[in-house]
């Protein structure tokens, strides 16, 4: 594995074309992915909710497949442009 790629050591992906499930230490991550969106269900200690984004922008990827580095990163991207609804899990 080179420098800055993503681990997987710990976490359950499975990817397909519509579909994809990411498992982590932080909790769940199902993603349903259209051409134009894919639309985020989060199940983890910090978020659970639902977020928009664009599919090619791949913020999953980009984020490690890290549930808080996702939020971090959508939040940096879009600025609280994409429309959302959830509810904090303030435990």
């Amino acid at each position: 594995m080179a420098f800055g790629e993503p681990t997987t050591h710990g976490k359950v992906i499975s990817e397909n074309h519509t579909i994809k499930i990411l498992a982590e230490r932080n909790g769940l991550l199902l993603s349903l992915t259209t051409k134009t969106y894919s639309y985020l269900l989060f199940i983890s200690k910090p978020l659970i909710g639902v977020r928009r984004i664009v599919t090619r922008d791949r913020i999953v990827a980009k984020a490690g497949y890290d549930i808080p580095r996702v939020l971090a990163l959508i939040s940096d991207v879009y600025c609280g442009r994409s429309p959302r609804i959830d509810r904090e899990n303030r435990q």
